[in-house]
């Protein structure tokens, strides 16, 4: 049973490619994260409070995210922000590394 309510986080078009940069960011910042076709699942480990535990899914141009398990102390708006932030961040990576493909053409 779910912990939270489930929610959907938009992406956009290009979700195959803001998915894989937002693993390896999550990744970079110590998320343990793992990733299937259309979707995965995550732990992140809060010092002290305890570890959050969720799946996702691809769902058109959206992720469907579901937390199994949390700290009581962190809310699920918290979660569900923190998760938007990773999206954000992807987004704006993979619109970068555009830039720099279009500047530096091999």
């Amino acid at each position: 049973m779910a912990d939270c309510a489930p929610c959907r986080l938009y992406v956009g078009d290009e979700i195959a490619e803001v998915l894989s940069v937002m693993v390896e960011e999550m990744q970079r910042r110590g998320v343990q994260v793992s990733v299937g076709v259309l979707g995965g699942c995550f732990s992140i480990a809060i010092p002290v409070l305890g570890t959050i535990r969720g799946t996702f899914k691809v769902s058109g141009q959206s992720l469907a995210v579901e937390i199994q398990s949390r700290p009581s102390d962190v809310g699920c708006g918290t979660i569900e922000g923190k998760i938007q932030d990773f999206i954000l961040d992807a987004k704006a990576e993979v619109k970068n590394r555009r830039k720099r493909d279009e500047t530096n053409p091999r």
